[in-house]
C-alpha cells in the first residue's frame, strides 16, 4: 500500500513539474531582480530551447512546445536613468518592432494598447501588444506577437510569440510575464 501510495505521489508531482515553465537559473535571478513573476501554463510541455543569436534583440529564454507550435522569447530590461528611452517604454518597443518586423511591401503591422484591466493583471503602468511578421533572420515562423510590458523604477518585460498558425491557448500566452 506505501509503495502504491508513494508512486501515485511521485506520478503526480512529475506531471505538476512537466507542466511547468522550465526557467535557467540566470533567468530566475533576473525575473526576482525585476520582481516579475511567470504565469506556469498548466498544460503541454515546453522545453528549453537556446536563444537563437540575431542582431535585434537578445533573447534570454526561449521556450518551444512541440503540441501547440508556439515559440516564445522572453527578454527583461531593467530600468536605468543612463539608457537613452529612460521612461520611454512606448519608444523603446516600436523601435524594437520596426527592427523585428518584416520590410516586405505586404508585410502589415498591427498595434493593441492594453486597457485599465489588461494594465491591472500584468500590474503594468504601460503595456502593448504589437502583431506582425517576423523578419527571417528573428524566425522562420510566419507570424509574431510581442507583448511589451513596463512598470516604472522596475523595467520592461518583453514576451515574443512565433508561430506559423494561431495556437488555441494563444491569448493565454500573451500574459505569460507580470509584475508583482
Amino acid at each position: 500500500m506505501r509503495y502504491c501510495l508513494f508512486s501515485l505521489l511521485l506520478f503526480t508531482a512529475s506531471s505538476f513539474l512537466s507542466a511547468q515553465l522550465p526557467l535557467t537559473p540566470a533567468f530566475e535571478a533576473l525575473l526576482d531582480s525585476l520582481d516579475v513573476r511567470v504565469n506556469h501554463p498548466f498544460n503541454e510541455g515546453f522545453r528549453l530551447r537556446e536563444n537563437p543569436e540575431n542582431d535585434y534583440l537578445e533573447d534570454q529564454l526561449t521556450v518551444y512546445s512541440k503540441a501547440e507550435k508556439l515559440e516564445m522569447r522572453f527578454h527583461l530590461r531593467p530600468e536605468s536613468a543612463r539608457d537613452l528611452y529612460y521612461k520611454r517604454p512606448h519608444l523603446r518597443t516600436s523601435l524594437l518592432v520596426m527592427n523585428l518586423g518584416s520590410n516586405d511591401e505586404d508585410a502589415v503591422t498591427a498595434v493593441h494598447s492594453f486597457g485599465e484591466e489588461e494594465l491591472a493583471v500584468l500590474n503594468a503602468d504601460w503595456a502593448t501588444m504589437w502583431t506582425f511578421r517576423p523578419k527571417r533572420s528573428y524566425s522562420d515562423q510566419s507570424q509574431a506577437q510581442l507583448i511589451a510590458a513596463y512598470k516604472e523604477g522596475r523595467g520592461l518585460i518583453y514576451t515574443v510569440l512565433l508561430f506559423d498558425k494561431v495556437p488555441e491557448t494563444l491569448e493565454g500566452r500573451q500574459m505569460m510575464l507580470r509584475f508583482r
